[in-house]
């Protein structure tokens, strides 16, 4: 999160970042909702770190936990 802030500070756009996190979690229940947020949303002129944290709420986070164990 403070790489991605750190590059939107300078005026970089969020989406030249979130396109190498579009796969992040392919194979966990919500992958699609996050690609799909990442992909309607990073893109946008206003859209800042709230698109990568709203993305991430339809992550199982439990799913990911289990899958590092």
């Amino acid at each position: 999160i403070p790489y991605i802030e750190a590059h939107l500070a300078q005026g970089g756009r969020l989406n030249h970042i979130t396109r190498h996190m579009i796969d992040l979690f392919q194979g966990l229940p919500g992958s699609r909702g996050w690609r799909r947020h990442l992909s309607e949303n990073a893109h946008k002129p206003n859209a800042d770190i709230n698109v990568v944290l709203n993305a991430a709420e339809f992550v199982d986070t439990q799913a990911l936990t289990e899958s590092q164990a």
